[in-house]
């Protein structure tokens, strides 16, 4: 069985600046829960940063571009979660080459995705104009999997570490 959960409510902002610009930003691919958001390394000193609408994050204005609404996001778990990947990704899913804070930016199902792994749950996200698309891709490929498609709820990021 897979679980499909669409989000609604992103808000989103791209940060970009040096390293230490906020505490906890990941320094190579892959995603760290920050300042009340989840941020998602996306290239050497740049990141996008997943959130409740309406949170500024605390950077100066120059180093922050506000994105709310640009962006659709999918959960997806279960057994056969990554089996049902495989068919739209051009990834290796394995454990050992996709561990749990993992995170990639790649093609899959022909569209621009960002992917990350918390614990158990996948998080794939491309550009909302994408994202009926993308929902559509992942039912297909998840066709005889036993997908369950649950109703779209407000993104809540990870809690942080600690």
């Amino acid at each position: 069985m897979v679980e499909l959960q669409p989000f609604c409510g992103i808000g989103l902002t791209a940060l970009h600046g040096p390293p230490d610009l906020l505490p906890g930003l990941p320094q190579r691919p892959g995603w760290a829960p920050v300042a009340g958001a989840t941020a998602v390394w996306t290239a050497p000193r740049q990141w996008l940063c997943f959130h409740a609408p309406g949170l500024v994050l605390p950077v100066a204005p120059a180093q922050r571009t506000p994105m709310d609404g640009a962006r659709s996001l999918f959960a997806l778990r279960g057994p056969l979660v990554r089996e049902l990947l495989a068919t739209i990704l051009p990834l290796d899913l394995h454990p050992r080459a996709f561990p749990p804070g993992a995170a990639a930016a790649t093609l899959g199902a022909h569209l621009p995705l960002l992917l990350w792994l918390d614990g158990e749950t996948f998080h794939l996200s491309c550009a909302r104009s994408y994202g009926d698309s993308l929902a559509a891709a992942l039912q297909a490929a998840g066709r005889g999997r036993n997908l369950r498609v649950r109703d779209a709820v407000r993104y809540s990021p990870a809690p942080a570490a600690g």
